[in-house]
Parts: C-alpha cells; structure tokens; sequence
C-alpha cells in the first residue's frame, strides 16, 4: 500500500533555463561592466542617490522640480552598443523600477502621474535607430518601492503601440501609494541579433516626481537540456519513494537528490544520485528510495547536471511521515463519509491526535 502525502505537481512539461548575465550595471561606481553608462545629459535634477536602492548604496535618479506644466524634465539613461551576439539565442533585458518622493516629500504634486513615464527604447543596429519598444507610465501620484511585487514582462518586436495598459505597449502603474507598482521589469528582445543598445527615457514633471533604476542586466537566456513533466513523493512501507519523469534530455549527466527537515538545503542535503539517460526524445521515469528520513515533514529537491556541469534545482516537494503508533479513529472519503479499509483512491485518516493524513492507495 502507497501513500500520497502532502504532494505538489510543479512541472507540466515545462522547458528549464539558465541565465548568464553579459552586461550590467548595478549604479555601484565598483560594479559596472557598462562602463560609459550613465545620464545622457547630467543635469541637477538626475544623478546617483542612496536613499533607497536594490543592491547597496546607489541607485540612478531622475526627479521633478517643475510646477506640471515644464516637459523639458527628463533624460535618457543610457547603456551603450553590445556587440558579439549570438543570432540563435534569446537575450532579455532587466531592471528593477521604483518611484519614491524624496526630494520633496511634502509637494502636493509628489507621486509620478500619466505624462511622467519610463521609455525603453532599444536599437539593433548600433544605436543609428531606436524604437520604443516599451513604456511604463504613473497614474495619480503613484509611489512604491523597491519592494513592491508589480511585474512587467513584454517582448519586444520592433513597433510601438500606445495604447492603454495592459494592452499593447505602454503599462499603467496603480494609483496613489502602493505595493504593486511595476517594479520587476524584463524586455525579451528579438531572435537574430547581433548587437543591441538601449536607452531609457525618463520623464517627469514636478516637484515630487521621481524615477528610481537599479540593477540593469544585459542577460543571455538558454533552455537547459531536461523538459520535466513531474516531480513527486510517495511514503511507502520500504521508505519515501520520490518519482521524476521527463519527456526530454539532451546532454544530461546525472541527478542529486536532497533532503532537508527544514526546508533549507545546502551541501550537506545530498543523499543520493542517480545517472540520467543523456540523451532522450521520448518520456523516461527515474525513482529513488529514500529509507533514512526522520519522522515529521521531509523536504526532497531534485538537482539536474549535464555535461558541461550545469544545473538547474526542482522543487521542493514535501512528505509528512506520521507517527506510527498514533490510533486511527475513522477513515472518510472527499466527502466526509466514513469509508471501510478496503477501499481505494484518495481517502482521509483521521488519528486521535486530531491529524488528518491524506493517503492514495
């Protein structure tokens, strides 16, 4: 008899992939590789500050001091021309956004609104043409930090749409203060390129208003050589079954598989391998046994290696391994009624304690 404990699915045939970072510039004076990026006209009103950032200390400011009415506030952050791209690779564009009111907390107009907006504007034909591929505007004296959750993602194709968030091109910030302005801003940039350079316009209009940039990254996206389709833990008489399968590899080497009873892992969490097959177009099935966990919440995650020594983490996955000599009270099924011993699927044990233990048998 098999028991399925608290079990989560978190692959459906979904591709992996690792990321290289090819240029970046964390506005640290120590860290940039964009060497020559910067303010495009180095006026008073942008310049690097540290009142709030991603990574310490700095990050790249563009405030208002106008009354509203002035368009002249705004400049072009810009990172320069990148050649000796690989055509047949997927390249992504990255940075964090905030909007904060520093330099006049107290201003009636704080809060970035509709005319004030970011730009990213990219060329791929050594800085000769740019196209605003996309913009994020304010909406009503909008702040958030650094910390808020908004998500941009948008994949760039050569046009510019301005049209209303989310539609098309231009994304719309919550209004007034919040906790999900977009923050985490990523650009997919086009298949086929050889070079790329990027501007982004930042525009505001009045005292309070103001645009914050951190942690820009030029990064190299590749699909990693495994297309898992589950990864999941059974308790079994004999031990913790853990069962992964893949619908494809390519160049993999072979498998770690980690227990944690914290949920943190570090080299200390191996417990085993197991050999991947290398190279595969058809659905493969691994399993391992894992007979010397703990009693409680066991925590497994799946480490891949290929060839070449990359790798990519799954999971975790969690099995609640109960105490053996608790008294069963009753078994019920989904919808609460009591069931006898001898029945199968998914069903609900209910121990004296006041547990209930979810089992497939």
């Amino acid at each position: 008899m098999k028991k399925l404990i608290t079990l989560f699915l978190i692959f459906t045939s979904l591709k992996s992939y690792s990321q290289t970072i090819i240029e970046y510039d964390y506005m640290e004076t120590s860290s940039p590789t964009y060497l020559t990026a910067g303010w495009w006209t180095p006026a008073p009103t942008t310049g690097w500050f540290t009142n709030a950032s991603v990574t310490p200390t700095t990050s790249a400011v563009i405030y208002g001091s106008g009354t509203g009415t002035s368009g002249l506030e705004q400049d072009w952050y810009v990172l320069p021309n990148v050649t000796g791209l690989d055509p047949t690779k997927q390249y992504q564009l990255k940075f964090r956004l905030a909007s904060y009111s520093f330099s006049s907390p107290a201003a009636g107009s704080r809060g970035v609104d509709g005319p004030d907006f970011v730009d990213v504007q990219v060329s791929t034909n050594g800085g000769l043409t740019y196209v605003s591929e996309l913009r994020i505007t304010g909406n009503s004296n909008a702040q958030w930090p650094y910390t808020s959750t908004g998500i941009v993602t948008h994949n760039a194709n050569g046009t510019f749409t301005n049209s209303a968030a989310p539609i098309g091109d231009v994304y719309q910030a919550p209004a007034g203060v919040t906790t999900t302005g977009p923050t985490f801003i990523t650009l997919n940039l086009p298949v086929g390129i050889s070079q790329v350079a990027i501007d982004i316009l930042c525009r505001v209009n009045a005292a309070g208003e103001e645009w914050w940039l951190d942690n820009i990254e030029l990064i190299e996206v590749v699909p990693l050589p495994i297309e898992l389709i589950s990864f999941e833990g059974y308790e079994y008489e004999q031990g913790n079954l853990l069962v992964w399968k893949t619908a494809s590899e390519s160049n993999t080497d072979y498998y770690l598989i980690e227990r944690s009873t914290t949920g943190e892992f570090n080299e200390s969490s191996v417990i085993g391998t197991k050999s991947a097959v290398g190279n595969s177009n058809q659905k493969t099935e691994y399993s391992f046994v894992d007979k010397n966990f703990t009693e409680g919440i066991n925590y497994y995650r799946l480490v891949q290696v290929d060839i070449d020594g990359k790798f990519e983490i799954f999971g975790p996955i969690s099995i609640f391994n109960t105490d053996k000599n608790k008294k069963i009270l009753k078994i019920v099924n989904y919808l609460g009624q009591e069931i006898n011993e001898n029945e199968t699927g998914v069903v609900f044990y209910i121990y004296d304690d006041g547990t209930i233990e979810k089992r497939y048998r």
